[in-house]
Protein backbone atom coordinates (compact mmCIF):
# COMPACT_ATOMS: atom_id res chain seq x y z
CA UNK A 1 0.00 0.00 0.00
CA UNK A 2 1.08 3.51 -0.72
CA UNK A 3 0.92 5.33 2.61
CA UNK A 4 0.67 8.66 0.76
CA UNK A 5 -3.08 8.16 0.31
CA UNK A 6 -5.87 8.18 2.86
CA UNK A 7 -9.43 6.92 2.78
CA UNK A 8 -12.07 9.31 4.08
CA UNK A 9 -15.86 9.29 4.07
CA UNK A 10 -17.06 12.68 2.82
CA UNK A 11 -20.80 13.38 2.73
CA UNK A 12 -21.49 9.64 2.60
CA UNK A 13 -18.97 8.99 -0.18
CA UNK A 14 -15.78 6.95 0.23
CA UNK A 15 -12.89 8.99 -1.17
CA UNK A 16 -9.20 8.12 -1.44
CA UNK A 17 -7.23 11.35 -1.21
CA UNK A 18 -3.55 12.00 -1.80
CA UNK A 19 -1.44 13.13 1.12
CA UNK A 20 2.05 14.50 1.50
CA UNK A 21 3.94 14.96 -1.75
CA UNK A 22 1.24 13.12 -3.72
CA UNK A 23 -1.15 16.07 -3.46
CA UNK A 24 0.47 18.00 -6.30
CA UNK A 25 1.18 14.91 -8.42
CA UNK A 26 -2.12 13.01 -8.09
CA UNK A 27 -4.35 15.99 -8.79
CA UNK A 28 -7.68 14.62 -7.67
CA UNK A 29 -9.45 11.96 -5.67
CA UNK A 30 -10.61 8.41 -6.18
CA UNK A 31 -14.19 7.48 -5.27
CA UNK A 32 -14.81 3.96 -3.97
CA UNK A 33 -18.06 2.14 -3.34
CA UNK A 34 -18.49 0.45 0.04
CA UNK A 35 -16.98 -2.80 -1.22
CA UNK A 36 -13.94 -0.99 -2.59
CA UNK A 37 -13.56 0.92 0.67
CA UNK A 38 -13.65 -2.30 2.69
CA UNK A 39 -10.98 -3.82 0.44
CA UNK A 40 -8.87 -0.66 0.66
CA UNK A 41 -9.10 -0.67 4.46
CA UNK A 42 -8.08 -4.33 4.59
CA UNK A 43 -5.05 -3.69 2.41
CA UNK A 44 -4.16 -0.58 4.39
CA UNK A 45 -4.20 -2.72 7.54
CA UNK A 46 -1.68 -5.10 5.94
CA UNK A 47 -4.15 -7.89 5.22
CA UNK A 48 -3.51 -10.36 2.41
CA UNK A 49 -5.71 -10.77 -0.64
CA UNK A 50 -7.21 -13.87 0.98
CA UNK A 51 -7.91 -12.03 4.24
CA UNK A 52 -9.53 -9.16 2.35
CA UNK A 53 -11.70 -11.69 0.49
CA UNK A 54 -12.70 -13.28 3.81
CA UNK A 55 -13.75 -9.83 5.06
CA UNK A 56 -15.98 -9.41 1.99
CA UNK A 57 -17.53 -12.84 2.54
CA UNK A 58 -18.28 -11.93 6.15
CA UNK A 59 -19.66 -8.49 5.31
CA UNK A 60 -21.69 -9.31 2.21
CA UNK A 61 -22.30 -13.08 2.34
CA UNK A 62 -20.93 -13.63 -1.17
CA UNK A 63 -19.15 -16.75 -2.44
CA UNK A 64 -15.41 -16.73 -1.69
CA UNK A 65 -14.56 -17.01 -5.40
CA UNK A 66 -16.56 -13.86 -6.09
CA UNK A 67 -14.89 -12.08 -3.19
CA UNK A 68 -11.41 -13.07 -4.40
CA UNK A 69 -12.20 -11.83 -7.91
CA UNK A 70 -13.52 -8.54 -6.49
CA UNK A 71 -10.40 -8.04 -4.38
CA UNK A 72 -8.10 -8.74 -7.31
CA UNK A 73 -10.08 -6.43 -9.62
CA UNK A 74 -10.05 -3.66 -7.03
CA UNK A 75 -6.31 -4.03 -6.47
CA UNK A 76 -5.72 -3.77 -10.22
CA UNK A 77 -7.86 -0.61 -10.41
CA UNK A 78 -5.99 0.91 -7.46
CA UNK A 79 -2.69 -0.04 -9.10
CA UNK A 80 -3.71 1.62 -12.38
CA UNK A 81 -4.64 4.76 -10.45
CA UNK A 82 -1.24 4.75 -8.76
CA UNK A 83 -2.64 4.22 -5.28
CA UNK A 84 -0.95 0.84 -4.76
CA UNK A 85 2.31 -0.46 -6.13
Amino acid sequence: MNKDFVLRRVCGVNVVLPAGTNVKDFGGALVLNDTGALIYEQLQDGKTVEEAADALVAAYDVPRETALADVQETIESLREAGVVA
